[in-house]
């Protein structure tokens, strides 16, 4: 038995290591303060092309400061192979870039400011796809 436990343990390094490898996505949560108030905000951004796992890591953690930023606590982060489903929203191509961002709970009135923000194109920055977060 004792000869078995160093070749278990070592499969389960290497499956935790395989599943982290294979995370493209993380959700965001958190209460960020706008105008006064206390807004609960859960978003997701899923990498559409393979991503360095720092990269993914640096890149969500910096969103996740955003609130604290702004006077609140910084967001809590999970990291996952895909963004859940269904969700209120999502835009495609973020920006341009091979970046697809869910978001979840939100009303009527701010799913219609997500879209315009996510279709608007400037001389810099392309314009995403809005789709109905399936």
């Amino acid at each position: 038995m004792k000869a078995v436990w160093p070749l278990f343990a070592a499969w389960l390094l290497g499956v935790s290591a395989t599943a982290l490898a294979a995370d493209r996505a993380c959700v965001i949560e958190g209460n960020v303060p706008v105008a006064g108030k206390t807004v609960a905000v859960k978003d997701c951004m899923e990498f559409t092309a393979g991503i360095p796992a720092e990269q993914l890591k640096a890149s969500c953690n910096g969103l996740a400061q955003t609130s604290a930023q702004l006077g609140g606590k910084a967001g809590k982060v999970t990291f996952l192979a895909q963004c859940p489903r269904p969700a209120s929203g999502a835009c495609k191509g973020l920006m341009g870039q091979p970046l697809d961002a869910y978001y979840y709970n939100l009303s009527p009135e701010a799913v219609q400011e997500k879209r315009k923000a996510c279709e608007t194109s400037t001389a810099a920055i392309k314009g995403g796809t809005w789709s109905n977060g399936q």
